[in-house]
């Protein structure tokens, strides 16, 4: 099928002999495992371990592309220029479309390039790149400038893009949801979004005292709802009382899909975004009962 535009997406390139060194003191994704065949989930903290941001990272030759909510791209360069310091590294928001494509376990061929039928063969011509989703291989991403051929029109692909995000998973941070989450409630250690071996970065201390002493009381876990949520909005118990927090929403076939970040000790109970009720759905990946 053809590619269809994500106009929600962006992507920051970030360039230089120094990218990848840099990158590891930011970021909770260990970036030498970043290759061209698949994307890498990452995640960039506040000191504090809250995260700011969660992407795909993607290898373009002589560039790692940080693929993103777009709303978040112009802070989240800014911010990470400040680190940059004597760093060999160009950070900038690149004049670059992003499109999604649904090859399943085929090979195709698009802008020339060959995507393979396995995650691990992708390409990349310096200008375009293209690498299956990491978790969901048989989606992918493909970066393109914007004067390339057009993608296919796309609102409903793109909304079906995103049920499919939700079903894999997959978290999304926004401005709405900024500095809310330390990465484990949003299961990125669960995705392999976090390294707890490469050293030291930003929030790296509260992450790894997280994981050492096996703290967390909140995870994300998927629901069902007859009635549409935003990023942000609260989760509530019978008894009105807070219990999580809605991470991301898509519309589904009857009202919507949501991820959620809620407490252990209430999942299993009546759960509420407004007057809707939730209904619990299963994710592809074990949450540990007393993480």
């Amino acid at each position: 099928m053809l590619p269809f535009r994500l106009d929600n997406l962006g992507v920051i390139r970030v360039s230089g002999d120094d990218r990848i060194d840099f990158l590891q003191g930011q970021l909770t994704q260990d970036l030498r495992e970043v290759r061209a065949d698949r994307t890498r989930l990452w995640g960039w903290n506040n000191p504090k371990g809250r995260l700011l941001a969660i992407g795909q990272a993607m290898d373009a030759g002589d560039a790692v592309l940080l693929v993103m909510p777009g709303e978040l791209l112009d802070s989240t360069a800014q911010r990470l220029r400040m680190f940059v310091l004597r760093a060999r590294v160009a950070i900038e928001v690149a004049p670059l479309t992003v499109a999604g494509l649904e090859p399943g376990p085929n090979t195709v061929a698009v802008q020339g390039l060959e995507l393979g039928a396995t995650a691990d063969a992708s390409a990349t011509d310096g200008e375009h790149c293209i690498a299956r989703v990491i978790g969901d291989p048989a989606r992918a991403l493909l970066i393109q400038p914007p004067d390339s051929a057009p993608a296919g029109d796309s609102s409903r692909a793109a909304a079906a893009w995103a049920l499919a995000d939700v079903r894999a998973g997959l978290p999304c941070i926004t401005a709405a949801t900024t500095e809310s989450f330390v990465p484990q409630m949003v299961n990125l250690d669960l995705l392999g979004g976090i390294s707890f071996a490469k050293g030291c970065y930003v929030g790296q201390e509260i992450v790894a005292r997280t994981h050492n002493l096996g703290r967390i009381k909140r995870r994300m876990f998927r629901f069902a709802s007859p009635a549409p949520a935003g990023p942000g909005n609260d989760v509530v118990d019978s008894d009105g009382g807070k219990a999580g927090t809605v991470v991301r929403c898509a519309p589904a076939e009857e009202g919507c899909e949501l991820l959620a970040v809620v407490q252990l000790s209430a999942v299993a109970d009546p759960l509420f975004v407004g007057d809707a009720v939730l209904a619990p759905l299963p994710v592809p990946y074990d949450i540990p009962e007393n993480a």
